[in-house]
Formats: C-alpha cells, structure tokens, sequence
C-alpha cells in the first residue's frame, strides 16, 4: 500500500510542476502578440484561464484596471506551491499513517 500512496504522491507532484509550468507559459504568451491565438495557445488557455480567473476578482481586478499589471497568475502559482509543498505532504503523511 505503500507504494501506491507513493506513486500516487510523485503523480500529483508532477501534476502540479506541469501545470505551474502552464501558467508560466500562459503569462509568457501574453507579451507576445498572435501567440495566444495559435491552437496551442488557445489549449493552453482553456487549461489555465479558470484557474486563473479565481483570483481576477476584487482587489486583484481593481489593480489590473488601474496599473495594467495582471498578478493573479502569481498568485495562483503560489496557491499550487501552497497545495504541493504543504497540503499534498500534509495529506500523505496522515495516509500513510493509516494504512502503515
């Protein structure tokens, strides 16, 4: 059982360094015109905007209109390292406790 919760473990790890690395590409897209409309740039889009737009709201939105400066990918990379260095271990640890 252990092996499993392991795999499992490094499986989600991985889930969440490629999609950080898919933020970091969609932010990246942004400064360069044309590339978003590509049809990986529009797949990548679809992946990352929703995740993304949960942080485009109150303080965060009012601070894209006024300074033009889009911080809610940050943020939302934060959240994922937030939930890969502390929750994914948090959670593994407890499991692995249970089932040892």
């Amino acid at each position: 059982m252990m092996s499993f919760l392991l795999i499992l473990y490094r499986l989600l790890n991985f889930i969440c360094e490629a999609y950080s690395l898919l933020i970091v590409i969609d932010a990246f897209m942004s400064w360069i015109p044309g590339v978003r409309q590509s049809q990986i740039g529009q797949w990548i889009d679809r992946l990352v905007n929703p995740f993304i737009n949960l942080f485009r709201q109150g303080p965060v939105l009012r601070l894209i209109y006024s300074t033009g400066i889009d911080i809610s990918p940050m943020i939302a990379l934060f959240v994922i390292y937030f939930i890969q260095s502390v929750a994914l271990g948090w959670l593994f640890n407890i499991l692995a406790r249970i089932f040892a």
